[in-house]
C-alpha cells in the first residue's frame, strides 16, 4: 500500500552526514511516509545507512545532478505527496506534521512551505559567497528541504530542469510561483540547513557555470529565453 508521502534524498558519499538526517525523519511524528534514496554511485557507507533505514528504498540513480535525482525520485514515487531533504541537512521534530496538517486540513491548497535555519559546520571555514549574517535567525524559504506538496504539481509544471547544475530548484520554484496553485506557511522553522565547503551552490559560486545559470534564471524571469539579445 502507497505512504501518504514520499521524501527524496539524493546521496553521494553522503555517510558523513546521513545518520543526522535520517535520525531527523525517524523523529518526526508524522510516521505515514516513504524514504527514497537516490544514489549516485556512493562508495562510503551511505549505502549502508540507507539500508538499514526501515521504511526507505534505494535507486541507483540514471541520470547525473542534482535534478535528476530529484526527478528520478518524483518518477519512482506512488504517493500523493512528495517531499525533499538533502542528505547533509535535517528536519525539526514537527517538520511533517506541521506541513501535513496544512495539506490534509485544507486539501484546496497545493503545498506547504516552512522556515530554514542556517547553521555552520565550521563557522571559520565559510564558504565562498555565504552571507555570515544568515547565521542569525530563520527566512521563510522556497526551498525544496521546505517544502511538501501534491505529487501532480510536477506533472502541471514540469519536473526540475536537467541541464541546470546549480540553479534547478530556484528555476522550478520561480515557475511554481508563476501558477495558480495555492499554499499555506507553516508559522515555524522546519529545516535546518548545514553550511559547508561541499554545499553544491556554494562551492560553484565562483564558476563560470553558476553566473550563466542564474541568469539563463534572470531572463526566463523577465520572460526571454537565455538566446534573446
Amino acid at each position: 500500500m502507497s505512504k501518504l508521502l514520499s521524501i527524496i534524498i539524493p546521496t553521494r558519499n553522503s555517510a558523513k552526514f546521513l545518520e543526522r538526517c535520517l535520525s531527523s525523519i525517524a523523529q518526526q511524528s508524522f510516521k505515514n511516509f516513504e524514504v527514497v534514496f537516490v544514489d549516485c554511485g556512493s562508495t562510503d557507507d551511505t549505502l549502508k545507512l540507507a539500508v538499514s533505514f526501515p521504511q526507505g528504498r534505494i535507486l541507483a540513480q540514471i541520470g547525473k545532478g542534482l535534478a535528476s535525482a530529484w526527478n528520478q525520485g518524483i518518477l519512482a514515487s506512488h504517493s500523493k505527496y512528495v517531499g525533499f531533504l538533502d542528505s547533509d541537512d535535517y528536519w525539526e521534530p514537527n517538520c511533517l506534521t506541521s506541513h501535513m496538517n496544512n495539506l490534509i486540513n485544507s486539501p484546496e491548497i497545493d503545498y506547504s512551505i516552512g522556515s530554514v535555519r542556517y547553521f555552520a559546520e565550521n563557522k571559520n571555514e565559510l564558504p565562498y559567497g555565504f552571507k555570515p549574517s544568515l547565521l542569525t535567525g530563520s527566512y521563510r524559504a522556497l526551498m525544496p528541504g521546505c517544502f511538501v506538496g501534491m505529487r501532480d504539481l510536477f506533472g502541471r509544471i514540469g519536473l526540475f530542469d536537467e541541464t541546470l547544475t546549480v540553479a534547478p530548484d530556484i528555476q522550478w520554484f520561480h515557475d511554481l510561483k508563476l501558477t495558480n496553485a495555492t499554499f499555506r506557511d507553516v508559522e515555524a522553522i522546519v529545516l535546518n540547513k548545514r553550511v559547508h565547503a561541499q554545499n553544491l551552490s556554494y562551492s560553484l559560486s565562483k564558476t563560470p557555470i553558476y553566473n550563466s545559470e542564474i541568469l539563463r534564471v534572470i531572463k526566463r524571469r523577465l520572460g526571454r529565453t537565455p538566446n534573446d539579445a
